[in-house]
């Protein structure tokens, strides 16, 4: 009785055993959906005026079997769509399917089961719909959020050449058959020395997205090469782009007249027809480009049915009118001596690049004091390696990154009263691009441009 009570128990917790294993191993048998996009914008089912060619991405926990995936795939109707490509990457966890498609017609996807290398299974089915743009005209589209998927590129050329640019954007700007009903606002995001657009491209989405204003906006990010990665790229070495100067190779192109090309395209009624307001923004060095470009570009003049805002985030570099400076001690006004460095270029307007010299001193002043200028700063009391406390005319500008800026606006009220700048500052955020295009303050912010 003894052995068959003993065997009995065994056996019950063998079965426990078996089936707490069997439970470990069905649930390491699922495979997790990451992400679903198409187009590079995030999937809402009954989404309409898709592509006739849009991109479907796919992204999930583990590896993926190539024949289960495409015959677990259900497209329908699939009587007027072509499959054309399937590309399988990052060890087949990421799956691009690029699909042919008819105008004017909604189609469901559908995806289940295991499609795993190992066969596992879908934790969750894919199920939604969409419809495609009525004709060859655009006039909405889902925003690209993916960034490797936001990559534009186009050919700019001047009397001295053409060259190729780099940028990132959440809409196709550049599309022909595009008529944009819905992009009433613009942000263009200038990178720092790092040179990553695609980051600050990340962090704007990221924004974009929590403020719900990707429908209505389009999001701009600058790829400023500092060398020629591809044959015709535009370039400039040693972070001339932030000061406004020409472009290195055979091509001559400012900076700031690149960015006036596409302000340019974002102003043709033809394509953007509600378009009404543009905020251009930059970080640490791309702040230095802004605060110059603001008051150099001929893109405000030139589009009056446009606003301008600019906000300049976290530069260590200010342009000032005179050489006064801030003494930190009494907060007044005072002439430093012995830093020729004051009078040049941002610091003063001697050298200024031939794209701002065209503009006497006055006349550049002027516009530098009138035009919407947002100084973003963050007091956050964390170490600044990059910070220069070498040069005279940059340490005469204050002792630390944040100070500097509360100096900057500190003299706009003493010297000129009647200016039209302001700042926001960020708490407890040092030099960090990701916290500070992230945080309440600067969301409150665009929030208040934007509804103004």
């Amino acid at each position: 009785m003894y052995i068959h009570k003993l065997f009995v128990s065994v056996l019950f917790l063998l079965l426990i055993t078996s089936c707490s294993k069997d439970s470990g191993e069905q649930e390491l048998g699922q495979i997790n959906v990451f992400s679903v996009t198409i187009e590079g914008g995030k999937v809402i089912s009954g989404m309409d005026n898709i592509s006739i060619n849009p991109k479907l991405r796919f992204v999930f926990s583990k590896s993926i079997d190539l024949n289960s995936f495409e015959q677990a795939l259900k497209i329908n109707p699939s009587s007027n769509l072509t499959i054309a490509s399937i590309n399988y990457l990052n060890n087949s966890s990421a799956i691009e399917v690029l699909l042919n498609l008819e105008y004017n017609s909604t189609y469901e996807v559908e995806l289940e089961g295991a499609i795993g290398i190992n066969g596992e299974a879908l934790s969750e089915v894919i199920n939604f719909s969409f419809k495609t743009q009525v004709d060859d005209t655009i006039y909405e589209r889902p925003a690209c959020l993916n960034g490797n998927d936001c990559k534009q590129s186009v050919l700019i050329s001047n009397a001295t050449g053409e060259g190729n640019f780099d940028f990132y954007a959440n809409y196709p700007i550049y599309e022909d058959n595009a008529q944009w009903q819905n992009l009433e606002k613009a942000v263009i995001v200038v990178h720092g020395a790092s040179i990553n657009p695609d980051d600050y491209y990340g962090y704007m989405t990221t924004t974009f997205e929590a403020l719900g204003i990707s429908e209505k906006t389009v999001l701009i990010a600058p790829d400023f090469k500092s060398s020629e990665v591809s044959s015709g790229d535009l370039y400039w070495s040693s972070l001339g782009y932030r000061d406004g100067k020409a472009s290195n190779g055979t091509t001559k192109i400012s900076s700031f007249e690149v960015l006036d090309i596409l302000i340019n395209r974002l102003a043709d009624k033809n394509h953007f027809p509600v378009l009404n307001e543009i905020v251009v923004t930059g970080q640490s060095s791309g702040g230095r480009f802004v605060h110059t470009y603001a008051a150099g570009n001929r893109s405000e003049s030139t589009h009056t049915d446009i606003h301008f805002e600019y906000i300049v985030s976290e530069s260590q570099y200010f342009y000032y009118p005179t050489n006064q400076r801030i003494d930190e001690q009494t907060n007044n006004l005072y002439v430093p001596s012995n830093c020729n460095g004051l009078r040049f270029w941002p610091f003063g307007y001697e050298l200024a690049p031939d794209y701002v010299n065209v503009l006497d001193k006055t006349a550049f002043d002027e516009r530098f004091v009138n035009r919407s200028i947002t100084y973003l700063l963050g007091n956050g009391s964390g170490t600044d390696s990059e910070l220069n406390i070498s040069d005279c005319e940059a340490v005469l500008s204050g002792s630390s990154r944040y100070q500097r800026g509360e100096n900057m606006y500190l003299y706009m009220g003493l010297k000129l009263p009647g200016h039209n700048h302001k700042k926001t500052i960020t708490q407890g955020i040092s030099h960090n691009g990701s916290a500070i295009y992230t945080s309440p303050e600067f969301k409150a912010l665009l929030n208040q441009l934007f509804n103004n």
